[in-house]
């Protein structure tokens, strides 16, 4: 259960970090639109919160809480780390993402 957590909170973390312009174009190589951002701040905060569930399901709440807090260190440092030298590597996660706002990608023959 504590590697589910761990596991959102990664993928929480991830996803903020995309939300923000400059990590987005870094990994994907393309500008992100407003409707993406705002879609990954959900999701990203969404799965921090859904990372709490296994925590206190496994060690009850006063210390499944700690185990949560506790998970989103290394969740954190890992996000870091990644989109410090290996941004590329989180192409696979946008891959999820990429069908969020098809309304913004704007066609090559509209001006």
């Amino acid at each position: 259960m504590i590697g589910w957590t761990l596991l959102l909170c990664l993928l929480g973390m991830a996803c903020l970090c995309l939300a923000m312009p400059k990590h987005f174009e870094a990994a994907s190589g393309r500008k992100l639109a407003a409707g993406q951002t705002a879609a990954l701040r959900l999701l990203g905060w969404g799965g921090l919160l859904l990372a709490l569930w296994p925590a206190v399901r496994a060690a009850g709440p006063s210390v499944g809480l700690a185990l949560w807090a506790a998970a989103l260190t290394p969740a954190a440092m890992f996000s870091l780390l990644l989109l410090s030298y290996r941004p590329r590597w989180l192409s696979p996660l946008l891959l999820l993402f990429s069908p969020i706002s098809p309304s913004t990608r704007v066609s090559r023959h509209s001006r």
